[in-house]
């Protein structure tokens, strides 16, 4: 279980399920604010992702939240479909993506 959002974006390529994230090349922001935040950018392209610091211009969508609530939904504390709900995470741009959210943060 990693204990902080770097560590989280450190080690996201490494337990990545093509299969379960599909066949859709995406580029994805997340804008982690407040304790251990942070700005990444992860782009899945044929079946690979790789992450990189700093946002993307051409981000199909963006996920705004807390580095809290980045560590508890990575974690399995804080389901992400309940954290939108109640505001504690933002999603800007393609909603579809959003979806398949949970299961690339939680590979």
């Amino acid at each position: 279980m990693p204990n902080s959002v770097q560590q989280v974006f450190a080690e996201i390529g490494d337990h990545f399920d093509p299969v379960a994230w599909g066949s859709q090349d995406a580029v994805l922001n997340f804008d982690i604010t407040e304790d251990d935040g942070g700005q990444w950018t992860a782009t899945i392209k044929d079946g690979t992702l790789t992450v990189s610091e700093g946002q993307s211009d051409s981000a199909d969508m963006t996920v705004i939240t807390t580095g809290p609530d980045m560590l508890a939904m990575v974690n399995g504390e804080l389901n992400a479909v309940s954290a939108f709900m109640q505001g504690r995470v933002r999603i800007e741009g393609d909603m579809s993506l959003a979806m398949k959210l949970q299961a690339l943060l939680n590979s």
